[in-house]
């Protein structure tokens, strides 16, 4: 049985595969994993490695959520490191610093140990569209000079960038080599294939319909039940579990990709001769790259609503054209989205329900470092070292104590507010 992912050029580039089976009847394992994205996957591997038997419910295919259609840049850190370094203050400050290049090194790793070809490209570009933008851009760079003097750093100005990204849209920008992009859905079906081999069980469209907690957790489908010592909670944006409890915490933001048809070599060396990841300083930022077939993969936030706007080419074509002007008539051959998770308080949301349900997700846009070391941190947690999992279980979680709808007001104002303070 072959069930198709959403339309995007990520599908269409990897080879079509089998259906996991959707799960019938009980089954027992040590750790049932809820969503195969990039949480799930990972706390999965992290687990088998240790030993423990691992059965992943997924609602729909792996990678099927935001893990497997987003934007594919790998930016170090996450949204939030300050107000975690601030709340933990100097007593665990190297361990939060430390946290800012652990997903790369982590996802690079297993790219070795488990022969995952996902397409990484070195180099992450972020330009400036302003001034004052430009200047937060130095004051990063000086930073970042002095904490990690070996991540390749450079910053570039106007002139050079007219050349390193054939556009002068931009006052300058910081180039970091450490950072990068990938192909994020090929990344997650290595991961797969990597639990595989370990052991781990998968079923496919098997969507959670309730957990019964207890010393034994139980884990209900429509069609089945898992029995397990632990849960982990990584469906993100797209679960239902736990209104009263996880609600309110995080909402979904809609995040939109167009696909070029492939440039002629010429055209791409004229565009982006290094191949970099670019993404721009805005709130409300847009982000774009070139994929391994030599397309123009561009994105950006079209709302805050998770709404599918009506044509997302008509919505980001005319932002792609104000950067590269001569893409005017160029096809655009794929356009999809979907949502990914915006934490209220910025730190992604990691805890437990119970002594035994754990949970993580709210990545604000930095899911594919994030997704892959969260997940290592749940498995090394469930495995008895909960040190990196205690740095952000303990801080305090913001909650809009309202409804849905009227909560992604809120935060749709909010944006609004960057929106205009992105033109300063």
């Amino acid at each position: 049985m072959h069930k198709r992912y959403p339309d995007s050029w990520y599908a269409a580039s990897v080879p079509v595969r089998d259906d996991e089976p959707s799960l019938t009847g009980d089954a027992d394992t040590d750790v049932c994993v809820i969503g195969a994205g990039f949480t799930g996957l990972s706390a999965a591997l992290t687990l088998a490695e240790a030993g423990r038997t691992v059965t992943v419910l997924e609602a729909a295919r792996v990678g099927w959520g935001a893990s497997g259609r987003n934007g594919g840049q790998l930016i170090r850190g996450f949204v939030g490191q300050e107000r975690l370094a601030k709340h933990w203050g100097g007593a665990r400050a190297k361990d939060v610093k430390a946290l800012t290049w652990a997903g790369h090194d982590l996802i690079r790793r297993r790219m070795d140990d488990y022969s995952i070809d996902c397409e990484l490209t070195p180099g992450w570009l972020e330009v400036a569209p302003t001034p004052r933008q430009l200047a937060m851009l130095y004051h990063s760079y000086n930073e970042m000079e002095t904490a990690y003097p070996d991540r390749g750093w450079h910053m570039v100005g106007a002139r050079e960038l007219a050349d390193t990204m054939g556009s002068d849209a931009y006052q300058g920008g910081l180039l970091s080599m450490s950072d990068g992009h990938l192909h994020p859905l090929k990344l997650c079906l290595g991961l797969y294939v990597a639990c595989k081999k370990l052991g781990v069980q998968f079923h496919e469209h098997s969507p959670v319909i309730r957990i019964e907690e207890g010393e034994t957790v139980t884990v209900h489908t429509g069609d089945g039940r898992v029995r397990a010592k632990h849960v982990v909670l990584a469906a993100n944006a797209h679960h239902k579990l736990y209104p009263m409890k996880l609600g309110g915490l995080a909402f979904p933001a809609g995040s939109y990709l167009i696909a070029t048809e492939p440039l002629e070599k010429d055209a791409l060396d004229r565009l982006n001769p290094h191949r970099y990841a670019i993404c721009d300083t805005k709130k409300v930022c847009d982000y774009f790259r070139m994929s391994g077939d030599g397309r123009v993969l561009f994105g950006g936030r079209v709302n805050f609503s998770g709404h599918r706007p009506k044509s997302i080419r008509d919505k980001l074509m005319p932002r792609l054209l104000r950067i590269w002007p001569e893409l005017e008539g160029v096809k655009v051959t794929h356009e999809w989205g979907g949502k990914l998770g915006v934490a209220l308080g910025e730190v992604p949301l990691v805890g437990r329900v119970g002594e035994n349900v754990w949970y993580s997700f709210g990545y604000t846009g930095h899911g594919v470092n994030m997704g892959n070391l969260m997940g290592a941190i749940l498995g090394e947690a469930i495995s008895g070292h909960m040190s990196r999992f205690e740095l952000f279980a303990g801080v305090p979680k913001w909650r809009l104590p309202i409804g849905r709808c009227l909560g992604r007001q809120v935060v749709s104002s909010a944006i609004v507010y960057y929106w205009l303070k992105d033109r300063l």
